[in-house]
């Protein structure tokens, strides 16, 4: 259940932990913490390094990364090294949602999880070596009705030297009751020159012209904007565009859309062609919706440079709404279990009528 490879260095959030910290040297810091924010701008490495901070031997405060605990919380492992922390992590468990048998204890549970592994029984464990044991809770929304009522308990009773973290991009997907018994703690989107700077870190391949287009169509999420390096966004960008300026076919840009080397992570071929062609399909759907607002006369948009070098003239916004209607329906058809190709071929071709001289365009 844990998901600590190593006690991670967060950039852009410094001035929120130094305040926590602070909090904590304090006495003033809550027993429940909400790091709520867009997703993928590190709210739960952030969570990873507070906790390193309130377990260091010179905390609380900027971990030191050498003492017992620090080496323990950077080295990771199967299970949680530090003996004080449990993380509760969808993306690890492999759960579509957290069911109720992560937060409390069933014996009946079809889900079954040692108790100690379990919030409830976790907390219930005496502390071994920090002054404070630590739940971390990663996309929090994604509890069931049934965990967040049980939490509901603990967050309503809490015991003595203990702490929840709570992370989330979706706090309209926890219950009030839930967001009342928990301090809330604004994360902002990163600014671009920071972006790039964790680009760079984690995508070294990337070139000084690519790390800025990632970082500019990340919209200040790092994560997001290395979702679409593994996407191959860049590469999807410039087939659509090729389309769109009338320089590639239709049916010729859905075979090289499906030559691809995308990673992409999902239980059945069929489903990883689904979210294949869902990622076109969102991309194409971002550019005729920012290219409406370009014509309405907006700026500063995520996909103007492209859309200014793939967009020639006013004849591709006549089609513009008919363009619309035809993605959003491709959207729910992908959804809907529609073959996957045929789908991805009827978007490629209503793309085409963008083009100049949309008639003359090569199949």
């Amino acid at each position: 259940m844990s998901h600590m490879d190593r006690l991670p260095e967060v950039l852009g959030h410094g001035d929120v932990l130094a305040g926590l910290w602070r909090a904590e040297r304090d006495e003033r810091l809550p027993h429940a913490l909400l790091f709520e924010g867009p997703s993928g701008i590190g709210k739960f490495l952030s969570a990873l390094r507070f906790t390193g901070g309130l377990f260091c031997k010179s905390g609380p405060g900027e971990p030191c990364g050498a003492c017992g605990p620090c080496r323990r919380l950077s080295s990771g492992g199967e299970e949680a090294n530090h003996p004080d922390i449990l993380v509760v992590d969808p993306s690890v468990l492999g759960e579509e949602e957290i069911p109720l048998a992560y937060i409390a204890y069933r014996e009946a549970s079809t889900t079954p999880v040692p108790l100690r592994r379990t919030v409830e029984g976790f907390l219930d464990l005496k502390n071994q070596e920090a002054a404070t044991r630590v739940v971390i809770l990663r996309e929090a929304h994604m509890m069931n009705a049934n965990a967040q009522n049980a939490l509901l308990k603990t967050l309503e009773e809490p015991r003595p030297g203990t702490l929840l973290i709570l992370t989330t991009s979706q706090a309209s997907g926890l219950l009030d009751t839930v967001i009342s018994r928990v301090t809330r703690v604004a994360f902002a989107r990163l600014d671009a020159e920071t972006t790039e700077v964790i680009l760079r870190k984690n995508a070294p391949e990337l070139s000084t012209e690519d790390c800025a287009r990632y970082a500019r169509w990340g919209q200040g999420s790092p994560g997001y904007a290395l979702d679409l390096v593994r996407e191959q966004r860049a590469a999807q960008v410039d087939l659509l565009s090729r389309v769109v300026r009338g320089e590639l076919g239709p049916i010729a840009a859905s075979v090289a859309f499906w030559a691809l080397d995308l990673e992409i992570v999902a239980k059945t071929e069929r489903a990883k062609d689904r979210k294949r062609v869902r990622f076109v399909l969102d991309l194409a759907l971002e550019w005729v919706l920012d290219l409406a607002r370009l014509e309405a006369g907006a700026t500063g948009l995520v996909h103007e440079a492209e859309l200014r070098a793939a967009v020639r003239g006013r004849d591709a916004l006549r089609t513009l709404p008919q363009v619309r209607d035809r993605l959003m329906q491709a959207r729910l058809d992908v959804e809907s279990n529609l073959t996957p190709s045929a789908v991805l071929d009827s978007a490629l071709l209503a793309m085409a009528t963008l083009a100049p001289s949309a008639a003359a365009v090569p199949r």
